[in-house]
């Protein structure tokens, strides 16, 4: 892999990811919103070792920025041979509190521009034969968890979209991962929740551990990587038992959410700088923790 584009690369998951990548010598181009944090990022992967690093501010949240970031990379390199999705953001906290709009907004960040990314960058991959998608998702996009509809909804989506495409472009010479973080230590959970109380029981992941666990699945690959032992450990009660499952899902997440206006603990969660009702939301890791999420 030479060519790697990553998005939401400013903090977090992304930026482990870039920094993991930087000693192999590649070529990066790195998207987010925020330019500053682009530049440092940009600056430390050259120290790392990465032969050249690009960025470009992109704010997701709006219709055609998926496709804008592919169509400037191709301009700029001609290339693209590894697309790692990792952009999102969540919201935690009762399905009526988050209003349509916003709930679009998230989809347009978390699931659209993804997609919008896939689609142009497919013709390209599909004519040299060769390349590689990852997208980030989540545990919770694997069984829904109780105060995070919407972000468990759209990362429904996106583990959707990298099953379906893995079967599909297995002829063409594309592999297709997905990588579902559990809860990780990240900036994701600032503004989760603002208005609710969450305790959080456990430290969360380090980012660079979720960074080691997507290049062990484009290194070997592999379709489906999951991370922490609570998040395999629901997967496979999921399978054995659904209903219990969802009766344990349920209770912990109502230990986690107070009443709305109780004062919001310290949490820390995975992107957005911006609320998620705000006009521009930040474009970042999403790796695979949203709100309490991203188990």
């Amino acid at each position: 892999m030479r060519d790697v584009v990553i998005t939401g690369a400013s903090s977090g998951i992304g930026r482990a990811v870039a920094e993991a990548f930087a000693p192999r010598r590649v070529r990066l181009f790195l998207v987010a919103r925020r330019r500053e944090l682009l530049q440092e990022v940009a600056d430390r992967c050259l120290a790392l070792g990465a032969e050249e690093v690009r960025f470009s501010p992109h704010d997701l949240s709006r219709p055609g920025e998926g496709t804008a970031l592919i169509e400037e990379v191709l301009a700029a390199w001609g290339n693209i041979d590894l697309l790692i999705c990792n952009a999102g953001y969540g919201y935690w906290g009762p399905m009526e509190e988050l209003d349509p709009a916003a709930m679009r907004r998230m989809m347009e960040v978390n699931f659209h521009s993804v997609y919008e990314s896939v689609y142009a960058v497919l013709p390209h991959m599909k004519g040299k034969g060769r390349g590689h998608l990852v997208f980030v998702g989540s545990v919770i996009g694997r069984r829904g968890m109780p105060f995070s509809a919407g972000y468990s909804a759209s990362k429904f989506a996106v583990t959707g979209l990298a099953e379906a495409l893995w079967g599909e472009l297995r002829s063409a010479g594309i592999d297709v991962s997905l990588v579902c973080p559990g809860f990780t230590d990240t900036a994701f959970h600032d503004v989760a929740s603002p208005e609710h109380r969450r305790i959080r029981p456990l430290q969360g992941q380090s980012p660079r551990k979720v960074a080691a666990a997507v290049l062990k699945a484009v290194d070997r690959r592999l379709q489906f990587v999951h991370l922490t032992f609570l998040g395999k450990l629901m997967i496979v009660s999921n399978r054995l038992s659904p209903r219990l499952t969802a009766r344990m899902m349920a209770l912990v997440a109502r230990s986690q959410i107070a009443e709305k206006g109780a004062p919001a603990p310290e949490i820390r969660q995975e992107t957005p700088r911006g609320r998620p009702d705000s006009p521009a939301v930040e474009a970042e890791e999403t790796a695979g923790t949203g709100q309490r999420p991203e188990a």
